[in-house]
């Protein structure tokens, strides 16, 4: 069974670059799957509550129609959306449900969620029991939620099975960050962990880490430049038969680009990641 991948627009720094310009670099790539932000604080998210079905001339920030040409333009198709910054908002239920709703709009299978980083007895059990709800809403729609390793009740293996144990929805299961696993948890093995969860992931973020004496410290290279055994990734994950999405996060703007404005830069970097994917033998596009 061949992989299948999309590319994350945090390949081109959060934010900085808008969509159009971001899938305008994808496009010089085999790649058509995309992994759009749908995100509550993040700048150049996509926002659906202030979007509109009909067209509106090509604005595709206020257009749902427009987006889909624009993302037609060049043959591309929504693999995913993330979310994050929502669980500890009013009204959280309401803007995820909505986020839900936006991504079978588009076609996307997936959101990858972030939960945040408390975990204190009292949050855990809010999202535990919100996700429950979401899950539960997602099946209806038939989208899964990829959780991320991000910290909090996501931060490592086990917590990640603990929250699967806790919210026990088959739609809801784990997004395997590469690198945050090493990220927010510095003495850990990275195989080890996925090893440990690989049969609740449900989407993986393809990004290396360089590992510093503190968080700040940390370096988000080129993938093939850091300290993720990609070859064992892929090995794990083949023998828990998942095959994909995988999505291409290279967030080389945290320490390891000095491009500043320069997209190039960082498509270069993008390209640079595919073509070691690609000598693992795991790229087949």
């Amino acid at each position: 069974m061949n992989n299948t991948f999309s590319v994350s627009m945090n390949c081109y720094t959060w934010g900085s670059f808008d969509i159009a310009q971001c899938l305008e670099q994808i496009a010089k790539t085999p790649i058509k799957l995309v992994e759009l932000p749908a995100e509550q604080f993040r700048p150049g998210s996509l926002i659906p509550e202030i979007m509109v079905d009909e067209p509106l001339g090509g604005d595709w920030r206020h257009s749902v129609s427009d987006l889909r040409s624009l993302l037609a333009r060049d043959g591309f198709e929504v693999e995913s959306l993330d979310v994050f910054g929502a669980f500890h908002c009013r009204k959280a239920a309401d803007i995820i449900r909505r986020r839900i709703d936006f991504a079978a709009e588009l076609g996307a299978d997936t959101i990858v969620v972030g939960c945040g980083h408390e975990d204190d007895d009292a949050t855990r059990e809010v999202l535990y029991s919100l996700l429950r709800d979401m899950g539960d809403y997602a099946q209806g729609k038939r989208i899964r939620l990829a959780l991320e390793v991000h910290g909090g009740i996501m931060k490592n293996a086990a917590e990640a099975l603990r929250t699967m144990d806790e919210v026990g929805r088959d739609n809801v299961g784990i997004n395997f960050d590469t690198a945050n696993i090493l990220y927010y948890n510095p003495s850990a093995n990275g195989a080890a962990e996925l090893e440990a969860c690989a049969e609740h992931v449900l989407h993986v973020h393809l990004k290396d880490i360089i590992r510093g004496a503190t968080r700040e410290e940390h370096v988000l290279p080129r993938l093939g430049a850091g300290e993720v055994d990609f070859r064992k990734v892929f090995d794990i994950l083949h023998a828990a038969d998942f095959y994909g999405p995988f999505s291409f996060e290279v967030e080389t703007f945290h320490g390891a680009t000095a491009a500043g404005s320069d997209i190039s830069q960082y498509h270069e970097d993008l390209l640079a990641s595919i073509e070691h994917i690609r000598s693992l033998g795991e790229f087949d596009l």
